[in-house]
């Protein structure tokens, strides 16, 4: 028996908050996700639901708050 590959891509309990004072946006919280080779993901959603605050983070563009 041949083992699984190791995803291309891991997320695990990624979080993402912005902080004002003393209030708290939280953008996402306990985020966890695995992409395959050959899989394909679509990001969509509102303007404002955090799709390029996740793309920053995969990127590297961004430091998660935790994950």
């Amino acid at each position: 028996m041949t083992p699984s590959p190791a995803p291309l891509v891991e997320v695990s309990g990624l979080a993402k908050r912005y902080r004002s004072g003393a209030s708290t946006l939280t953008v996402f919280s306990d985020l966890s996700f695995s992409l395959q080779e050959g899989e394909v993901l679509a990001v969509t959603g509102e303007s404002g639901s955090g799709k390029s605050t996740l793309l920053h983070l995969l990127g590297g563009l961004d430091h998660p708050d935790e994950g």
